[in-house]
């Protein structure tokens, strides 16, 4: 504004000069076009063009040629290039105020050279000032550049700063917030003056002054319900103590996923009781801060029923069932957590011995209680002073296997006696793999007869395990284990073989003998089943309706099982029903998956002759089989009575010590041969 004002005074100036000792009739015109010049600066500042500076070099070289003094004329060029330094943009003032550098320097070499005799101080006169002028006004305009380019960057960065999302203030020694931006202001709920507020650290104090470390590293505090990250760094001042400088960041939104991913880690998605692996944390955690510690292992025993006959969907709806029931029956001082599958755990922190078993009794009773009953196998065990985590777990699994083993819904509680059973245990299962794969097991094999003929039809394999230093062991001693380790399948599969090579070996000495092979029901269930009974088959070469496979009962309580089994049978593979009447026998498993043979338990051939009424239920078995087309297998025959009675109630077939005891196939054809075939 004032170089402005400074520029239109000498554009008067030089006008008046002009007008009253100018010569010539141009002088007019130069004042009238300098009068112009001077409103269109004063009305329209710095926003001139090139018209402008032509006609400012115009008036300087006509005033220059004019008047006879050239200060009027570099008086009002003063103000021209000082303006347009001030007010020009970095094109617009060198070049424009070289027009009217020009003009005057031809006017004034102009003039001069009308002149006779041209005086050197005068020259010197009218051209000095120019070069200092030019020199002046350029740094002028350099120093107006550098300010307004520190005016922008100041622009710039305020506007950076209030819109960053982070909060920024500059405390002084005092911890006095000398410049803050908006965002400090919301994030550190500042209401009045920020010179009478504070940046409080994690401690509560302002973060300048805490002794704890806050002002060196970064920290998190709650601040009007955000979570603040506060970073500090120090700020050199030229004098006086640094200031710092503290950047807030909110970091409310990560905490919360945090919060939400530890949460994850720590609970079971399903049922939200503790994850096995924070459950196992907790377990060492109560182990070094409690001189006694509690631990349940809850294994259900009808889940696997459960998730098999109706869906994974129900399964998941049992788990979360259970992991409620179990909640409610625990203290608020105890941990349940889920393991895997359907084995939970419980941590009982400060428990002994009683309290232990006594929490065990809750959660059975409060299992037991619900509409679906649920049972589970419960083993307790509480840790020793010396013992570790591992061993804490151990011994809860291993009376929780005792329990199962013994029935299942009951609880044990561990002892040492256990431990070495367990020890026991396992060295039969690793003894049994071995038998599996060196071939220990051998195959004894049992006549069955045609009642009819009294000739010998088939035989039903039976394994036994010829194991190193204890002899030959019936089944009864490891098909259990086989059951429980999952061995079952190799076992089944190693005999299946067996069995049917032994059957093609008597075809080829020209017996007409089929072979029956016991099948569990987890091997069924086990994907794979058809293929390695096909391939057995294929690779033996025996006929598939030479072969009986012989089920349980227990066979209706599987679904999968169930399928499988019907695929046997379309395969041309004779399917035999076991122990008949013993277990959960149903009419309308019997009419919806046929069977070709129904096998008489033992318990009721033993009974004739002293139970009248077993004698009945025989007679209604055989009946049955012959309503549903199956042929009829009497079990346990010892007595040529039981034959005959057999024989007139139109039993087919039988098999049982009269005929012939289990033996390995060598000694077993020799009671072949003695009989008729």
């Amino acid at each position: 504004m004032l170089t402005n004002a400074f520029a239109v005074l000498g554009a008067a100036a030089l006008a008046g000069n002009l007008l009253f000792a100018g010569t010539g009739v141009t002088r007019f015109p130069l004042a009238a076009l300098i009068l112009v010049l001077a409103g269109s600066w004063w009305v329209r500042p710095g926003q001139d063009g090139w018209t402008g500076a032509v006609a400012e070099g115009v008036v300087t070289a006509g005033a220059a040629l004019v008047l006879p003094d050239v200060q009027p004329v570099l008086a009002f060029l003063f103000g021209v290039t000082t303006r347009r330094a001030v007010q020009g943009g970095p094109r617009r003032y060198p070049v424009k105020s070289l027009v009217s550098l020009a003009g005057y320097l031809a006017g004034l070499l102009v003039s001069l050279s009308r002149q006779a005799n041209v005086d050197p101080d005068v020259l010197m006169a009218g051209v000095m000032p120019l070069l200092g002028l030019v020199i002046g006004t350029f740094a002028l305009h350099e120093a107006v550049r550098a300010v307004r380019a520190q005016q922008a960057a100041r622009r710039t960065v305020a506007a950076f700063l209030q819109a960053t999302p982070v909060g920024l203030a500059l405390l002084d020694e005092h911890g006095t917030p000398r410049l803050h931006n908006l965002r400090a202001r919301e994030m550190f709920g500042w209401t009045g003056p920020a010179e009478s507020e504070t940046v409080s650290c994690a401690h509560g104090v302002p973060i300048t002054r805490c002794r704890a470390g806050c002002a060196d590293d970064p920290v998190e505090v709650d601040s009007g319900g955000m979570v603040l990250a506060l970073h500090t760094g120090p700020v050199e001042q030229p004098a006086g103590p640094d200031h710092t400088v503290v950047a807030a960041v909110d970091v409310s939104g990560r905490r919360l996923w945090e919060d939400a991913l530890r949460d994850r880690a720590e609970r079971d998605e399903l049922t939200g009781l503790a994850s096995r692996a924070h459950f196992l944390h907790l377990v060492r955690e109560a182990m070094d801060r409690h001189p006694a510690v509690g631990l349940l292992i809850v294994d259900l025993d009808r889940f696997k029923d459960v998730n098999d006959a109706d869906g994974h969907e129900a399964g998941d709806h049992y788990l979360k069932a259970v992991a409620a029931r179990m909640i409610s029956a625990l203290p608020p001082d105890t941990v349940a957590g889920r393991l895997g599958g359907d084995e939970f755990a419980v941590l009982a922190p400060g428990c002994d011995v009683e309290d232990t078993v006594g929490l065990a009794k809750s959660v059975l009773t409060e299992l037991n209680s619900a509409p679906e009953q649920f049972g589970a196998s419960i083993g307790a065990a509480v840790a020793d002073p010396d013992a570790g985590t591992a061993d804490l777990l151990r011994d809860a699994d291993t009376a929780m296997y005792v329990a199962k083993r013994e029935g299942g819904n009951r609880i044990r509680l561990f002892h040492p006696e256990m431990g070495e059973q367990a020890l026991a245990r396992q060295r039969d299962r690793a003894d049994l793999r071995t038998a599996i794969e060196d071939g220990q097991l051998v195959v004894h094999y049992q006549p069955i007869v045609d009642l009819a003929t009294n000739a010998v039809t088939s035989a039903e394999a039976l394994v036994r395990w010829q194991r190193p230093g204890r002899g030959l062991q019936g089944p009864d001693a490891f098909i259990g284990l086989a059951e429980e380790t999952g061995l079952i399948v190799p076992l089944g599969e190693k005999v299946l073989g067996m069995a049917c090579a032994q059957a093609v070996r008597w075809q080829l000495e020209g017996r007409s003998l089929g072979v029956t092979v016991n099948v569990s029901t987890r091997e069924l269930s086990t994907p794979g089943f058809l293929a390695r009974l096909d391939r057995v088959v294929a690779t033996t070469g025996l006929a598939p309706a030479r072969l009986t496979v012989e089920v349980t009962e227990s066979v209706w309580a599987d679904e999968t099982a169930m399928r499988t089994l019907v695929a046997v049978r379309d395969a041309g593979i004779r399917v035999a029903l076991d122990d008949f009447g013993t277990g959960y026998s149903s009419l309308s498993y019997l009419q919806r998956y046929p069977f070709d043979v129904v096998k008489i338990d033992s318990s009721f051939t033993r009974a004739l002759g002293r139970n009248g009424r077993t004698e009945g239920v025989i007679r209604c078995i055989i009946a049955l089989a012959d309503v549903l087309g199956a042929q009829t297998v009497a079990e346990g025959i010892e007595t040529p009575e039981q034959a005959d009675w057999l024989r007139d109630a139109g039993c087919s077939y039988a098999q049982g010590y009269l005929f012939g005891r289990p033996a390995a196939a060598e000694t077993w054809d020799v009671q072949v041969s003695e009989r008729r075939l």
